[in-house]
């Protein structure tokens, strides 16, 4: 059976365009929580890549730079920036 093939912006596994969250769990080293790239963290968050982007040039939000350029984002740091993000209701 030939292999079909998706293209260079596929992953030929199961046809997400590359970079898109994964379904598996990733392995957590020594109890940390899971690093995401700034695609995964812009979906988790559910704000577009650019908004994200500008968020870390004003230091809005809190990320890890591996290497100088890869970016990457602690899941329990967005979660602890998106408590800190709450507006209480008036009364």
């Amino acid at each position: 059976m030939k292999r079909q093939h998706f293209g260079p912006y596929h992953d030929s596994a199961d046809e997400r365009p590359l970079g898109a969250m994964s379904n598996h769990a990733t392995p957590k080293p020594h109890g940390r929580s899971a690093l995401l790239d700034i695609v995964q963290a812009s979906a988790y968050l559910g704000c577009s890549v650019r908004y994200l982007r500008r968020l870390i040039q004003e230091r809005r939000i809190p990320f890890i730079r591996l290497g100088g350029q890869k970016i990457r984002f602690n899941v329990n740091d967005l979660d602890q920036w998106i408590d800190a993000q709450r507006v209480e209701a008036k009364r």
